[in-house]
C-alpha cells in the first residue's frame, strides 16, 4: 500500500485518508474517489489529498475484515454467534442469544501477537451476554494488508477462539 500525498488529478480509485468538506457535502474518510469526488473537490479548490493506494496483492480493509471474521466464526451459528457485515474495516461477532461467553485467551493472544494491523478484541473469559452483545471485533488498521498476511492469520485459527454457550431452561426440585 502507498500512503500520502496524491495530486487530484491522479486521485481518481483512492481511498481518502482524511474526512473533506467540500462545499455543504463532506466526502468521508476511508471512501474509494470516483469522477464526482474529483470533480467537486477540484470545485471547492483542493489540488492534493491525502490517500493511500493498495498494491495488487492487498486486500481492502473490509474484505480483509470480512476473510478474517469468516476464519473466526467459519459456522457462527454452531458457536452461538451472528457474525455482521464489515464496515470501514471493522467485522463485530455478537451474541445469537444470552449466555455465555468463552474465549480461548492463549488463541486470541497468539492472534494479536502476530501483527498489529490486525487486531482482535474481545470481551472477558465467562462473560455473561445477551442476545446481540457484541462479544468480539476484529479491526484492520490500515486501509488494506497484504493477502499474504490475512491468509496467514486465517491458517492461525485453526479452532475458532470464541463461542457463546446459550442459557437453556430446565426444571429443578428440592425434596
Amino acid at each position: 500500500m502507498h500512503f500520502g500525498p496524491i495530486p487530484l488529478a491522479e486521485a481518481e480509485g483512492a481511498i481518502l485518508a482524511h474526512s473533506l468538506a467540500v462545499g455543504r457535502a463532506r466526502i468521508r474518510k476511508g471512501r474509494r474517489l470516483d469522477a464526482e469526488d474529483i470533480r467537486a473537490l477540484a470545485e471547492a479548490g483542493i489540488d492534493q489529498v491525502v490517500a493511500a493506494r493498495l498494491d495488487p496483492d492487498d486486500l481492502g480493509e473490509d474484505e480483509a475484515a470480512a476473510r478474517l471474521g469468516a476464519a473466526l466464526a467459519p459456522d457462527p451459528a454452531t458457536l452461538g454467534l451472528v457474525r455482521a457485515a464489515p464496515f470501514t474495516g471493522r467485522l463485530n461477532l455478537l451474541a445469537a442469544a444470552p449466555g455465555i461467553l468463552r474465549v480461548d485467551r492463549a488463541a486470541v493472544d497468539a492472534f494479536n501477537a502476530a501483527d498489529s494491523a490486525i487486531p482482535l478484541a474481545t470481551l472477558p473469559d465467562w462473560a455473561r451476554v445477551e442476545r446481540r452483545t457484541m462479544v468480539a471485533t476484529i479491526k484492520i488498521i490500515p486501509f488494506g494488508v497484504p493477502r499474504a498476511m490475512v491468509a496467514r492469520a486465517c491458517a492461525q485459527l485453526a479452532a475458532p477462539p470464541i463461542r457463546v454457550h446459550p442459557f437453556r431452561p430446565f426444571r429443578a426440585g428440592l425434596i
